[in-house]
Parts: C-alpha cells; sequence; structure tokens
C-alpha cells in the first residue's frame, strides 16, 4: 500500500500546516453550516457540523468533520473531510481526501489541477460517469465504482472494484471472493443510516466500456470478470481462502481434507508461536485468567462479548476527540506546524498502539489461554499434572491442536472462535479489574503508623487515660470546685 496508510486523513491535515505560511481561517460549527451561492471565503475553512453545504467559493482548503456534506460551489485548494456521507458536484481545485461512509463524484464534479488526486478510506466510493480524475485513485473500503476517466492509475484495497471507464495507467487492487453471497445483510444494516449507496458483488469487474491502458494486477479469492480491454499485462494471483460448507460438499474427499489440514495448520501455527512467547516472558500473566476461567467461565463470556461490541464506538469516538479537543485547537491557534505535526503524530500513534494491543489481545491472546485452559484439564485427565513447565508446554500443544481444528471447521469453527475468543477476553479483564480493585483498596502500612495521637473531639478524649501529675499540685489545681474530676468515670 504505497500511498494509502492508516489515518492518512489526519496526516495530510497535519502536512498542510506544515508549510510555515499564516493562511486566514474560517470555523463554521453547529448543526447546519451553509456557504452560500453569493459567499466567497477567503482562507481555509474549518467546519465542525452536523451538515455542511458549501454553494459558495472556498479560495482555500476545506477541512472538517459532517455527518452529511455536499459540495457544489467552488473550492480552489484541496478537501480533507470525514463524515458519513459526501457528494461532490462543484469544482475542487486541488485534491479530494476523504474518510467516511460514502463518497460519490457526480457527472457535473470537475478536479481543475492536473495532478488532482482522489484518496479515500470508505464504505463505499462512486465517480459517476463524465468526472475526470486528472492525476491517481487511492481507495480502501469495501467497494471502488470508476464511471468516470482516470488520467493516473488506480489503486484499491477492499472487496469490490468496479471499472467502466478508461484508466490511461496501471490498476493495482486486492478485492474479495466474487462468490460471496452476503452482500444482501450488508446492504440492509445499513438502510437505517439512510446513505445513498448500492453496494454491488465483490471482485474484480472490468465492463464492456472499460479500458486499463497499462498493466492489470490483482489478487483474489477467484478470476474476477474482464469484458473491456487489458493494454498492458494482466497478473492475477490467487489467495486462499477457508472453504465454506458447499465448497467442501463439493469437493473430493482429498481436497477436503487437504483444504481443512492447511487451515489447521495456519491457525495452529499462529497461536503456538503466540503461547510460547507467552509462556516464556510472561509465564504468571498467563497462569492467572485460568482460575478465573474455571471458576467464572460464563461470566468470562458475557463481559468478553461486552467488550467486545463496545470497543468499536469507544474507538472511533476517542479518535474524534483527539482530533477535536487536541489536534484542531493547535491548529486554530497558528502553532508552529512541525511541532503540531510531530505533537499529532504521536497522539494518534498512541492511540492506534492501544487500539492494535487491545485487538490483538481480543482476536489472538485470549483464544491462546482458553486453548491453555482446554489443554490442562485434558493432561491432568490423561497422565497428570505435577506443575511443570513441561507439564504446562504439552497443555498448550494439546489445547491449541484441538482448538485449531474446531476452529477450522466450517460454520462450527467461526462459532467456536467467537465464543472461545470472548471466554479469554473476557478473563482478562476481570483479572485486570480486580487488580484495579485491589489497588485502590489497599492502604499503605505506613499511612497506618500516620494515625493521629492526640484526640480532636471531645468525645475522642474520652478514650484516653487521664494525664498522671507527678507528686503534689501542679499548677492551676488550687481552689477547685468540691467534687470535681478530670474525666467522667
Amino acid at each position: 500500500m504505497r500511498r494509502l496508510v492508516l489515518g492518512f486523513v489526519f496526516i495530510s491535515i497535519l502536512l498542510l500546516f506544515g508549510r510555515g505560511e499564516a493562511w486566514a481561517r474560517t470555523i463554521r460549527q453547529g448543526d447546519q453550516c451553509l456557504v452560500d451561492t453569493s459567499e466567497v471565503i477567503q482562507g481555509n475553512l474549518f467546519a465542525l457540523c452536523r451538515t455542511l453545504q458549501i454553494k459558495g467559493t472556498v479560495n482555500g482548503d476545506v477541512l472538517g468533520a459532517a455527518t452529511e456534506a455536499k459540495i457544489s460551489g467552488k473550492i480552489t485548494g484541496d478537501v480533507y473531510l470525514l463524515a458519513g456521507q459526501l457528494e461532490i458536484s462543484g469544482e475542487v481545485g486541488q485534491d479530494v481526501n476523504f474518510g467516511g461512509a460514502v463518497l460519490r463524484l457526480l457527472p457535473t464534479a470537475k478536479l481543475d489541477s492536473t495532478t488532482s488526486d482522489l484518496m479515500s478510506l470508505s464504505l463505499s466510493t462512486r465517480v459517476d460517469a463524465g468526472t475526470q480524475i486528472p492525476g491517481n485513485v487511492t481507495s480502501a473500503g469495501y467497494q471502488l465504482v470508476v464511471n468516470g476517466d482516470v488520467a493516473g492509475e488506480v489503486s484499491f484495497w477492499g472487496s469490490a472494484l468496479e471499472i467502466n471507464s478508461s484508466v490511461a495507467s496501471d490498476v493495482d487492487a486486492v478485492v474479495g471472493d466474487s462468490q460471496s453471497t452476503g452482500v444482501s445483510q450488508v446492504q440492509t444494516l445499513i438502510v437505517p443510516f439512510g446513505w445513498d449507496v448500492e453496494l454491488i458483488n465483490p471482485g474484480l469487474t472490468i465492463g464492456d466500456k472499460g479500458v486499463v491502458n497499462g498493466h492489470l494486477k490483482y489478487s483474489a479469492v477467484a478470476p474476477g470478470t474482464v469484458s473491456g480491454q487489458v493494454k498492458g499485462d494482466m497478473v492475477f494471483t490467487q489467495v486462499a481462502a477457508q472453504p465454506d460448507l458447499t465448497q467442501i460438499m463439493q469437493s473430493d474427499n482429498g481436497d477436503t481434507v487437504q483444504l481443512l489440514v492447511g487451515a489447521t495448520i495456519h491457525e495452529f501455527a499462529i497461536l503456538v508461536l503466540i503461547g510460547l512467547i507467552g509462556m516464556v516472558f510472561l509465564p504468571r500473566q498467563f497462569q492467572v485468567p485460568l482460575r478465573t476461567l474455571q471458576s467464572r467461565t460464563l461470566p468470562s463470556a458475557g463481559m468478553g462479548l461486552l467488550a467486545f461490541i463496545v470497543s468499536f464506538p469507544i474507538t472511533i469516538v476517542v479518535l474524534i476527540l483527539i482530533v477535536l479537543l487536541l489536534i484542531v485547537p493547535l491548529i486554530i491557534l497558528q502553532l508552529d506546524g512541525l511541532f503540531v505535526f510531530l505533537f499529532s503524530g504521536t497522539i494518534l500513534g498512541t492511540w492506534g498502539g492501544a487500539a492494535s494491543v487491545f485487538y490483538f489481545t481480543a482476536i489472538f491472546i485470549s483464544r491462546v489461554i482458553v486453548a491453555l485452559f482446554i489443554g490442562r484439564g485434558i493432561v491432568r485427565a490423561a497422565i497428570g499434572d505435577d506443575g511443570s513447565q513441561r507439564i504446562a508446554f504439552i497443555s498448550l500443544v494439546v489445547g491449541v491442536l484441538l482448538l485449531s481444528i474446531l476452529v477450522s471447521l466450517p460454520v462450527i469453527g467461526i462459532i467456536v472462535s467467537a465464543i472461545t475468543a470472548f471466554m479469554g477476553l473476557g478473563s482478562i479483564l476481570i483479572v485486570v479489574n480486580n487488580q484495579l480493585r485491589t489497588m485502590r483498596e489497599e492502604v499503605p502500612s505506613s499511612a497506618l503508623r500516620m494515625k493521629a495521637i492526640s484526640p480532636s473531639q471531645r468525645s475522642a478524649a474520652r478514650q484516653f487515660a487521664p494525664p498522671m501529675l507527678e507528686e503534689g499540685s501542679g499548677p492551676g489545681m488550687d481552689n477547685l470546685p468540691e467534687g470535681f474530676d478530670w474525666w467522667d468515670d
């Protein structure tokens, strides 16, 4: 992936402000933001809105986020937008950089510069017929539909790529399985959002009007449909995929065994490697969740399921908050571009690292712990457990082997993989929660020795013995009332 990296939208924003030039800035925020037809904005436009409409002119760049955005006016600079849906029917002077659900360039859309590129990270990106892209198209997501001419090359990573126009240079793509039948279910899931999008089937399609003047290189489970022209070399790289139940039933016995064995070996190698590294370098951390799994199996599965579900919106919300509360204010304050770039890169890198650690734990480490739990039970019943490291390694191998076989089975494998991941993740989270609670409730021993000896209230003073005076009366002891006593009995 030469051009597209995770978070390219934000990096592009930061690089924009590393120019060191003093630009005028206009900020629009609120429920509905409108740049009317007769309005001209000199300088960059920052927008944080629910709906954004640009009908007028922006002599600069447009940066921001919106639930829905429409650009029918003129922008002389670049577009950097996060949005649920963005429609462009006007003019953009430089590049279009989009991150969100749906991007559509309508037939009247125009990119003015001879080097204008289109970059998107989205569910769907569509370039309608009549629109011309002077530079390159780089996209990642579910689908990319190119019905307008592209003067550069097309690079795509996702499920579905369809080209029904002329591409002047190469096409490089990674697409999904054209035999998949889950598009209708996905289409149903996005109906409540109201996005104007129609999903196509996975795979590569070069239509009758499609012309690739350069090379066509793509990777997929099955060959694509090429009805148009490819003037350069066409290179297809087939990738392996786990067979579904229909494929296994239709294949010969030898092919079936080969498919299952290959999938099992792949799963076994990954989980055993992670397990061995964990048991060598973090032996105690791998052992503690096992007791939780044994005593709280169902709560662990429930905790893991809940954590996995809420992790997606939390990750997105945290990213949005980082951008809005940390990065955007620095940009608005016009601080040094290098400082903003380094600070923002550090913050975004920390966020990305934390998210990666969580999902690596949820997908891999959690299943290794469950495999170790299963293997320990089997080994104890078969040969006993003397608590040695050798028995622990044998338990790991046995558990991972059994889990790998189950996960490789069609239909059943998905269910087993999900349940074991939820159980392992839940046990880890329960252990972490217990440790944090212990740390909060623990009172340092030094604090116990620092109790105040002198009483602060009269009721507390009664618990102490009266002061012992030396023989004779001390100062102030003369002429006391009859019956006076130091303390009540």
